[in-house]
C-alpha cells in the first residue's frame, strides 16, 4: 500500500452527524455535550432509535472534526453511533481529543459487542450498553467481561423492557460481580407501542421490587432525559 492509501486510512471517520446537546443517558445525564454520531453498526437492534445511521454517511478528516469540536466550545465529547467500535480510526480520534486541553470527558457509548483493546485514553470513559432480549439481538457477554477487565474507567448501562430483560441482567451482573466497579444503570427501553414516560414508570418499578438486587448491587434508573423534555 502507497503512502497516500496509509494517510487515508489513519485520517478519517465516517459520520451520520454533529450535534450539540445535553447526555441524555447515564450517569453523566444533563450534561452539556458535544456529540459525533458515527455511521455504520452491524447489529440490528429491532427497535433502534438511530437506525438512518446504519447507512454511510460522510467521510470526515479527523482534524476537521477536530475544529468543529473546538468551534462548538463544549468541554465534553459524546462518541456514539451507529456503533463507533466498528469505525477503524476511532482510537486516532479518541487520542486527539484527548490531548486537547479544553475538552474535559470524552465518552464512548458502545454496544460492547465487539472488544477493542486500543482505546485506552486518559479522559475516556466507556459506556457499556448491551442489547437485551427484547431487541432480537445476541448478548455480548464475552466481550463486555474484556472490556471491563481492560478498561477501568467503564460502566454498564442496561436496556430494560420487561422482565425477561431484566432476568438476563441479573444473570450476566451476579456471574460477573468481581468486575462491577461502577453503579449499574438501568435504561427503561424506548418502545414505538408504548408511552415513554408509561415505560419507565412500569420498569421502575419492576428493577425496585427485586429488593435483592438493588440491595446487592448499586442500581440507578435513568431514563433517557433527551426524550423525555424533548432534545435530540
Amino acid at each position: 500500500m502507497g503512502e497516500k492509501g496509509l494517510i487515508s486510512e489513519t485520517t478519517t471517520i465516517n459520520v451520520t452527524e454533529l450535534f450539540i446537546s445535553i447526555q441524555g443517558e447515564g450517569i453523566d445525564a444533563g450534561a452539556p455535550s458535544f456529540f459525533i454520531r458515527t455511521s455504520g453498526c452491524s447489529i440490528g437492534c429491532k427497535y433502534c432509535d438511530t437506525k438512518y445511521s446504519w447507512s454511510r454517511g460522510k467521510e470526515w478528516k479527523i482534524d476537521d472534526l477536530i475544529e468543529e469540536v473546538l468551534k462548538a466550545e463544549i468541554p465534553e465529547v459524546v462518541i456514539t453511533g451507529g456503533e463507533p467500535v466498528e469505525e477503524k480510526n476511532l482510537s486516532v480520534l479518541i487520542s486527539k481529543l484527548s490531548c486537547i486541553d479544553s475538552i474535559r470527558k470524552i465518552t464512548l457509548e458502545t454496544c460492547g459487542h465487539i472488544f477493542r483493546d486500543d482505546l485506552g485514553a486518559p479522559k475516556l470513559k466507556i459506556v457499556l450498553s448491551p442489547k437485551p432480549p427484547t431487541m432480537e439481538v445476541e448478548f455480548p457477554e464475552r466481550a463486555l467481561q474484556k472490556f471491563l477487565t481492560t478498561y477501568e474507567d467503564t460502566y454498564i448501562k442496561f436496556a430494560v423492557y420487561d422482565k425477561n430483560d431484566l432476568e438476563i441482567i441479573r444473570q450476566f451482573t451476579y456471574r460477573n460481580a468481581k468486575l462491577i466497579r461502577k453503579p449499574i444503570v438501568i435504561q427503561p427501553l424506548e418502545v414505538p407501542f408504548e408511552n415513554y414516560v408509561e415505560t419507565s414508570k412500569r420498569v421502575s418499578e419492576l428493577v425496585i421490587a427485586d429488593r435483592e438486587f438493588i440491595n446487592d448491587f448499586e442500581v440507578k434508573i435513568i431514563p433517557q432525559l433527551h426524550k423525555l423534555i424533548g432534545l435530540k
